[in-house]
């Protein structure tokens, strides 16, 4: 069993363990008669926040893996057929070598 379905089994198992003992004066009124009702309170509330606490971290790593599943798109890009080929600037062109009748034969 994963780490990602034992904490939603976790989580379920805590919140029906709180919910009995938090509502067990109104279904069965003699079931926690032998037992301090503070205790049984206090555990309650404590199954009720591990209970939630396991929920939240099953949701937060289940909404997560759902975000990375879903398909992104590639944004929108320009046709190709209607792009004009302009030529190269001359003046951008770096790899030519500087002429000599430039310089009136003068070396730099």
């Amino acid at each position: 069993m994963s780490v990602h379905t034992m904490r939603l089994v976790l989580g379920v198992m805590f919140l029906i363990l709180a919910g009995v003992i938090l509502t067990r004066d109104w279904f069965m009124p003699g079931l926690g008669a032998g037992f301090d009702p503070l205790r049984l309170s206090l555990g309650g509330v404590l199954a009720l926040v591990f209970g939630c606490l396991n929920m939240a971290k099953w949701y937060v790593v289940w909404s997560y893996r759902h975000e990375m599943a879903t398909p992104v798109r590639t944004p929108f890009q320009a046709d190709p057929s209607l792009v004009k080929p302009e030529p190269p600037n001359p003046e951008l062109d770096f790899t030519r070598q500087p002429d000599e009748s430039v310089n009136n034969g003068e070396p730099r």
